[in-house]
């Protein structure tokens, strides 16, 4: 079936057609050889080599890939320029490759208007398709049957809220100057409510809560954590208690950190008004502040037991039971199939075992 009337192009001076056309006698296509010229393949020869393709496999059609890798930065970089600089091409070689691409694609891709870059439609449904095939053709290119810790120089990067960085991670990453002192990790802001957008950027791992995972990637529960309340050991009111009544967790004045996840603490209505009538007097921006804040003060923090714990056991401050009824919140893993797999899954393993030594690890599946 011939291409529609946009997507054709005209032979050139020496007679050769674009790439991906398509006549009458056949597919044509358009091959870069070694030193970057082109080599026109006729219909005819590709048909043999189809005919030659083993049965049941599909054949093979030969395409400047480097091509990909501008593609790439002009469709995320601001200008033409920081694309070239992002790929290491001047800016002779960036327009070059900016002309077949849209030569190919039969699009602009991008626009510029008053100084600034703008995306044609097509390009900016290009942006996470190009991404992922780039992410792909990474991991084949690092693919291994096997991963030694102790050799490695690896990075891994991790996607996870900041509780979770300090409450699944920190232990971990204590132990890996022992059994993987020349890896490197990443770390890499998660919203938990968008998780593929992590995937998209290029992490390896998703640490989040189960009920905000996504379905399709590899995924392993980690540990079992639920709500409760950290005050300082000798809060004014407090010290004494071991749990809080409803009537002193309305009454106390409260600290929360900024994207705390409360919709997952309570089980019940009861729970949920509890938190929403919260007399909130102050806001931090970091769970890594709240002790310290919490310390010497009146204050009362809702959140994770472990991570409570973790400070308790370290920090002047006491973790007692929450006045509503409490969800178990199970943490999981999750990364995307084959991408690094030898590495990603002895590192889930690390973190499993770190776990279920301090008795929070979920049991094997």
């Amino acid at each position: 079936m011939p291409l529609p009337d946009r997507m054709r192009r005209p032979a050139d001076a020496t007679g050769r057609r674009s790439r991906k056309m398509i006549s009458d006698r056949g597919i044509s296509a358009i091959i870069s050889n070694a030193d970057g010229g082109n080599v026109a393949v006729d219909g005819d020869r590709l048909k043999e080599n189809v005919r030659a393709s083993p049965a049941g496999e599909a054949p093979v059609h030969r395409l400047n890939l480097n091509l990909l890798y501008p593609l790439d930065a002009i469709l995320h970089a601001p200008t033409l320029t920081e694309a070239g600089r992002r790929v290491r091409l001047g800016q002779s070689a960036m327009s070059h490759a900016l002309r077949r691409l849209r030569e190919h694609f039969g699009d602009d891709l991008v626009t510029h208007a008053g100084g600034e870059q703008h995306l044609t439609p097509l390009g900016l449904a290009l942006c996470g398709e190009v991404r992922r095939v780039l992410r792909d053709v990474d991991a084949t290119f690092n693919f291994a049957l096997s991963f030694d810790p102790l050799t490695s120089t690896d990075t891994i990067i991790v996607a996870a809220t900041e509780a979770v960085e300090q409450m699944v991670l920190g232990p971990v990453l204590r132990r890996l100057s022992v059994s993987a002192p020349g890896m490197f990790v990443e770390m890499m802001a998660l919203d938990p409510n968008e998780p593929e957008k992590a995937v998209e950027q290029g992490a390896d791992l998703l640490l989040l809560p189960a009920e905000k995972a996504m379905t399709g990637p590899e995924t392993l529960s980690i540990i079992t954590d639920q709500a409760a309340c950290m005050i300082w050991d000798q809060h004014p009111q407090l010290a004494d208690c071991t749990d809080i009544t409803e009537a002193q967790y309305r009454a106390a004045r409260h600290i929360v950190a900024r994207g705390e996840m409360t919709d997952t603490f309570p089980t019940d209505a009861a729970g949920a008004d509890m938190l929403r009538a919260r007399r909130i007097r102050m806001r931090t921006t970091s769970q890594a502040t709240l002790p310290t804040i919490v310390i010497g003060s009146d204050l009362v923090a809702t959140g994770s037991m472990w991570l409570f714990q973790q400070y308790a056991s370290i920090m002047p401050l006491k973790v007692v039971t929450a006045p509503f009824a409490r969800n178990s919140n199970t943490i999981v893993a999750q990364w995307p199939r084959h991408r690094h797999a030898p590495m990603v899954t002895w590192f889930v393993d690390e973190i499993r075992a770190c776990h279920r030594n301090h008795g929070r690890s979920e049991p094997d599946s």
